[in-house]
């Protein structure tokens, strides 16, 4: 049985599926000559086996080999169940970094570009009776201008990035569906109006459909809607009948998400043509609201003081990849336990069962966009695009709150040189990326650049390393004086210049990163190391306290939950070990303050 067998998104769950993970035939193409040589109507050259979804780089792959391969090619035989003949078959890819082109018996079934988010290919066309052969290239060059994230583009690890991901890293299967089938959908929660709106798209219009929308709570129905899907055309098209539509279902005596309370309602979608089902689809929603408004964070109309954690997501064994999804339940377990009430999952999206863990057992979740590094045109069309599929397909969880397209400027690099020259495009891009997003969901709060060279944002997001509390209320106290102040740890303005303060929300987004020497691993932390773990306590607990003292600030993220190869800085090591009782960093981390 493969590692990850389990179905693979569990936010929008059919119950006709099949799982491709486990062994793939692998090969690595340095001389670039798969193509020409058609390796996509024959075995591969060479071939040796693979573990998907591991990345070749990772121990759980089998392969575990660290040199850079930029071309790498998969390959496996499937075959389709009896009862799925005549159906619509979809081939899903969790992720796959970085440009991935996919053929089916030798014809090209379609491509992608992005190394995060999902992607589908309606592969019916191209199968045939008994065994089908899925072929799969992959480009994944260490260029600064894709998103990487913490993934090195250097030969040898250095400050805080890491083992690079080439491949395939998020679950690969296959689902049966009706000759139309719903293609994805938003729920849209109005906790004010109690009710909550659902935007639809179909894989296309056909007459004669039916949807049929059921939400129950606890296995009671509490709402139900079923709407005949017209015909639509507008003014300026009427060849091609449009796919969406709307439903709005009034839910009674609405019971709210919280993270203290992670109350979700599930919700099935039926696509009917008369009495025939085309496509089922079982999901949840969680009716919750998130605004700030005169400097403080609101969730569900009442102030909400955040304590998070930042987690980057890497495994010993998969690198980007979880090992299980007990062990993802376990990180947002062990989460909670140490206090905390929400998440910053940093420069990288995650495996879909965090994101499911967050909605079901309750922590709030900021979404952060991998970083390129230095602008330049390429980058803005490769941020552009991904980041706006990568909101839409986690717009539905509950926990999701925020949403960040850029860490310290990360992609606009050149800002955070002597030598710049005011390149104008660099804050277009900034201000670009927060207005986008808002158009995909005006919901949700949006950190323009979390750190620092904060253009238009609905965060005042601080960064700052010092590990001696009166330094940092020191300089909190300048920057109380001046909000654009070069004062923090990295030298840079907090707020650009022409871009004031507007009584936003201000968070101190990273600080701490304490080391204890105690621990006895090499790597390193943030400032000198503590000699003991109490000693790393008690310096938490200190630049803790300076920021809990601030009542203009509304919440903080320290960094960070668990160590990460070479930097030893963790609330638990790198297999997830905490190093001292999680009540220990309770007391420090969930403390509530009064409001």
């Amino acid at each position: 049985m493969a590692l990850r067998s389990e179905y693979p998104r569990p936010h929008f769950v059919r119950n006709q599926w099949q799982t491709l993970n486990g062994p793939w035939f692998f090969a690595f193409d340095d001389r670039d000559q798969g193509i020409v040589q058609e390796w996509f109507r024959n075995p591969l050259p060479n071939g040796v086996q693979i573990e998907v979804p591991f990345c070749y780089q990772s121990p759980y792959s089998g392969v575990n080999i660290q040199e850079v391969h930029e071309i790498v090619w998969y390959q496996r035989e499937f075959t389709l169940p009896p009862e799925w003949e005549g159906k619509g078959i979809l081939l899903h890819f969790g992720a796959v970094d970085y440009h991935a082109i996919v053929w089916i018996n030798g014809h090209l079934a379609g491509e992608n570009k992005g190394g995060y988010a999902s992607f589908t290919l309606d592969i019916a066309p191209f199968l045939c009776s008994g065994a089908n052969t899925i072929t799969v290239r992959v480009v994944d060059r260490p260029l600064t201008s894709q998103p990487r994230g913490k993934q090195k583009a250097r030969y040898e690890n250095f400050g805080c990035w890491y083992t690079p991901v080439t491949g395939i890293w998020q679950s690969v299967w296959l689902e049966a569906v009706g000759g139309t089938y719903l293609d994805h959908v938003r729920m849209v929660p109005d906790i004010d109006k109690g009710t909550l709106c659902i935007d639809y798209w179909l894989s296309g219009f056909e007459p004669g459909l039916t949807l049929k929308c059921d939400v129950s709570l606890d296995g009671q129905q509490v709402a139900s809607l079923t709407t005949d899907i017209e015909e639509k055309h507008t003014f300026f098209s009427d060849i091609i009948p449009r796919r969406d539509g709307v439903l709005t279902l009034e839910i009674p005596d609405a019971q709210l998400w919280w993270p203290e309370s992670p109350v979700l309602y599930d919700v099935k979608f039926t696509l009917l043509k008369g009495s025939q089902v085309l496509d089922e689809v079982q999901t949840y929603a969680g009716m919750r609201k998130v605004h700030a408004e005169n400097g403080k964070i609101y969730l569900n109309n009442e102030p909400y003081y955040l304590r998070m954690i930042l987690d980057q997501g890497f495994w010993p064994e998969g690198v980007y990849t979880p090992p299980s999804i007990d062990a993802i339940r376990y990180d947002v377990e062990m989460t909670k336990a140490f206090g905390f009430n929400g998440a910053r999952k940093h420069q990288k999206f995650e495996d879909p069962y965090y994101y499911y863990f967050c909605d079901k057992l309750g922590l709030l979740a900021w979404c952060e966009m991998p970083a390129p590094y230095i602008y330049d045109e390429e980058l803005c069309q490769n941020i552009t695009s991904e980041w706006q599929q990568l909101v839409i397909q986690h717009y539905n969880h509950p926990s999701v709150m925020a949403w960040v397209p850029v860490n310290e400027s990360w992609g606009v690099d050149q800002l955070t040189r002597k030598e710049f020259s005011g390149d104008p495009r660099l804050v277009h891009y900034l201000i670009t990326l927060y207005h986008l997003t808002k158009c995909l969901d005006p919901t949700r709060l949006v950190v323009g650049n979390d750190g620092w060279h904060q253009a238009v944002t609905d965060i005042i997001a601080i960064h700052d390393y010092t590990q001696d509390a009166d330094d940092l209320r020191r300089k909190y106290a300048a920057f109380k004086e001046d909000r654009h102040t070069s004062v923090f740890t990295h030298g840079n303005q907090i707020l650009l210049d022409g871009f004031p303060y507007q009584g936003q929300p201000i968070m101190i987004t990273e600080y701490g990163g304490v080391k204890a020497e105690e621990q006895g691993a090499e790597g390193w932390g943030y400032g000198e190391s503590a000699k003991s773990y109490e000693e790393m306590l008690e310096r938490m607990a200190a630049l803790t306290q300076v920021i809990l003292d601030e009542d203009e600030i509304c919440g903080f993220c320290y960094t960070q939950l668990t160590d990460v190869e070479q930097e030893v800085n963790g609330l638990m090591t790198y297999d997830r070990k905490p190093k001292v009782d999680p009540d220990r960093f309770k007391a420090i981390f969930g403390v509530d303050p009064e409001r």
